[in-house]
C-alpha cells in the first residue's frame, strides 16, 4: 500500500504562514466603593443607617465588606460591620468618620461618610424670667419638627373647651425638645392634683437610685409608724407585709381618701380595705404614707430633697409652706392631712399638694423623657425612669373593685404613672406614659415621637358642663375623676397623628 504525505509550506521558516496573537490577561482593579451620603442626626437619637455599596469589575469575585470609625469620639458600634448595609450607634455628640472598606480578595477600595451627632436640646434656665415668652424654651414652627399645625390647633381647642367655653386651661407640646405650640399663660401655677403623685414621686427615684431603698423592702422596715392610724390597721395583721412597691402602684390594700385624722385619733378615711397585693384600688392615703417612709428615709423635708437636687438642676424656682413666692414655678403646700405637731421634718403629700405651671411640668416631662438626663447631668437612673413606665406583671391578674372608673388599671399602671402598655388608646404609640390628675393635668411622654405633651387647668364644678356633656362620659374639668382614657383620645389622638417624620 503507497502512503503519500503532504507538506505545507515552506520548510525552514519559509514566510507564507502566521502565528495566532497572545492573549492579554486584564488588570484587576480595586473595588469601587461609595459610602453613602453624610447625614446629621441629634441625640437621644444615637442611632443611624449606614447604606454603602460597591461594584467590581469581575463578576466573579466575592466581596467582603468592613465599616470603621476613623475619626471622632470612641465608642462607635455597628449593628454588622462586615455588612454594606448596617446600623451604627455613637456615644455622644460629635462629628464622626466612618470608613467602608471593601476587599474582591486581591485589593481593596475604600470610602467615608461623615455622621454629625448634635447634642440634645434643653430649655435654657428660667430661674431669671429672663424670657417671659418662652421661658427658656426654644421656639419652633410645627414643619419645622415634622408635624401639622392643624392638628395641634384641634387638640388645643379641644383641651381648652370640650364642648364648652371653659377658661383657665394652659398647655404646651415639645418636640425634640423644643416648644412648637402652647396655649394659655404657660407660666401660671395650677393645682396639679395627682399629678403629685408622678412628680413627687421623683424622690422615690432618688432614694432608690442611691440605694436607701427599695421597691421590695416592707414600708414598716423603713418607718415604725407606717399606717398606725388609724389604730384599726394594726389589728387586720397586714401592715408588716406592705412593699413599697405596693404603694407605688395601689395594690396596698389602703381606701382612697387621704384623710388622717386630724380630729380623730382613729379616722376611718385612710383604713386598710383589702390584704396588700390582692386588689389594685386607686389610693391617696397609700401614697401620702409613702410620703412619709420616704421622708424618714431622707431625714429630710421632700420638698427641700427635689428643690436642691432637681427643680434647680431643670432651671426652676420653687417653694414650699403656706405662701408660695410671686416667682416660684413650683410650690408644695403645707400638708394638709396631716397634724405636723411634732414632726421634724414635716411630711408632705404625695397623693396631692403641688402646684406648678406648664412650663415646669414640660421640664418634668422632657426628663423622663431624656430618660433621666438633664444636659450634661443625670438626675435619676435610666433604670428608675424604666421602671415607671413598665406596669408590675404580678399586678395584672389582680381584681379591680371600680373597674368601671379605672378599667384596664391592672395591665396599664406602672409605678406613679400611667402607660398605654395595653394599647388602651389604640391611635396613641403604647410607649406613651403620662401623669394625671383632676382637672385632666397631664404630662404626656411619648419616647418613639421624642415628644412631650402637658395640660393644667382650673378646678372647676361640673355641673355647668354636665348639659353639654355626652351622657355617660366625662369631659375636661370634671370634679369626679376617674381613669378612664376615654376623655383623653380627643386630646392626644391628633398631637400623634400630626407626626409626619
Amino acid at each position: 500500500m503507497a502512503l503519500s504525505i503532504a507538506a505545507c509550506g515552506g520548510g525552514g521558516g519559509g514566510g507564507g504562514g502566521t502565528s495566532a496573537p497572545v492573549q492579554q490577561q486584564p488588570q484587576n482593579a480595586a473595588p469601587t466603593v461609595q459610602a453613602g451620603t453624610d447625614q446629621t442626626i441629634e441625640l437621644p437619637t444615637a442611632t443611624a443607617q449606614l447604606s454603602g455599596s460597591a461594584t467590581d469589575d469581575s463578576s466573579t469575585s466575592t466581596l467582603t465588606y468592613a465599616w470603621t470609625a476613623t475619626s471622632g469620639p470612641s465608642g462607635v458600634t455597628f449593628g454588622t460591620a462586615s455588612a454594606a448595609a448596617t446600623s451604627v450607634t455613637f456615644p455622644g455628640a460629635g462629628t464622626y468618620v466612618l470608613t467602608l472598606t471593601v476587599s474582591d480578595g486581591s485589593l481593596s477600595g475604600t470610602d467615608t461618610v461623615s455622621v454629625t451627632v448634635g447634642a440634645a436640646v434643653y430649655p435654657a434656665s428660667d430661674s431669671t424670667n429672663s424670657d417671659p415668652t418662652n421661658h427658656g424654651w426654644t421656639k419652633v414652627a410645627a414643619a419645622d419638627v415634622g408635624m401639622n399645625q392643624a392638628m395641634l390647633d384641634q387638640a388645643a381647642t379641644y383641651a381648652q373647651t370640650a364642648g364648652t367655653a371653659i377658661p383657665g386651661s394652659a398647655g404646651m407640646i415639645v418636640r425634640k425638645g423644643r416648644l412648637v405650640h402652647s396655649w394659655g399663660d404657660i407660666d401660671e401655677r395650677f393645682d396639679m392634683k395627682s399629678t403629685t403623685k408622678s412628680m413627687g414621686g421623683i424622690a422615690l427615684g432618688i432614694a432608690i437610685d442611691s440605694g436607701a431603698i427599695a421597691l421590695t423592702d416592707t414600708a414598716q422596715s423603713r418607718y415604725a409608724a407606717f399606717g398606725a392610724k388609724p389604730i384599726s390597721n394594726v389589728a387586720t395583721g397586714y401592715l408588716d407585709d406592705i412593699t413599697i412597691q405596693q404603694l407605688a402602684t395601689h395594690t396596698a390594700g389602703f381606701t382612697k381618701y387621704a384623710g388622717w385624722g386630724i380630729s380623730s385619733s382613729d379616722s376611718t378615711t385612710s383604713t386598710l380595705q383589702y390584704a396588700p397585693g390582692t386588689n389594685w384600688s386607686y389610693s391617696d392615703s397609700g401614697l401620702n404614707w409613702l410620703a412619709e417612709v420616704l421622708t424618714t428615709v431622707f431625714n429630710e423635708d421632700l420638698a427641700t430633697v427635689l428643690g436642691t437636687r432637681v427643680w434647680t438642676t431643670l432651671g426652676l424656682n420653687s417653694t414650699y409652706g403656706l405662701a408660695a413666692g410671686a416667682a416660684s414655678d413650683i410650690h408644695w403646700r403645707n400638708n394638709a392631712n396631716r397634724d405636723q405637731t411634732g414632726y421634724v421634718p414635716p411630711n408632705r403629700e404625695l397623693a396631692s399638694g403641688m402646684f406648678a405651671n406648664p412650663n415646669a411640668m414640660a421640664r418634668v416631662g422632657l426628663l423622663f423623657l431624656r430618660n433621666g438626663v438633664w444636659g450634661e447631668q443625670r438626675v435619676l437612673s435610666e433604670s428608675f425612669v424604666n421602671t415607671v413606665h413598665t406596669p408590675v406583671p404580678a399586678n395584672a391578674p389582680l381584681a379591680n373593685p371600680l373597674a368601671s372608673d379605672y378599667p384596664g388599671a391592672t395591665t396599664n399602671y406602672g409605678v406613679l404613672w400611667w402607660t398605654n402598655a395595653n394599647g388602651q388608646l389604640p391611635n396613641v404609640p403604647r410607649d406613651a406614659y403620662w401623669a394625671w390628675g383632676l382637672g385632666d393635668s397631664l404630662i404626656v411622654v411619648i419616647p418613639s415621637l421624642d415628644l412631650v405633651v402637658v395640660r393644667a387647668g382650673d378646678q372647676h364644678e361640673g355641673a355647668a358642663r354636665d348639659a353639654a356633656a355626652t351622657p355617660g362620659q366625662r369631659v375636661w374639668h370634671d370634679t369626679d375623676w376617674n381613669g378612664d382614657y376615654a376623655v383623653l383620645a380627643p386630646f392626644l389622638d391628633p398631637i400623634v397623628q400630626s407626626v409626619s417624620q
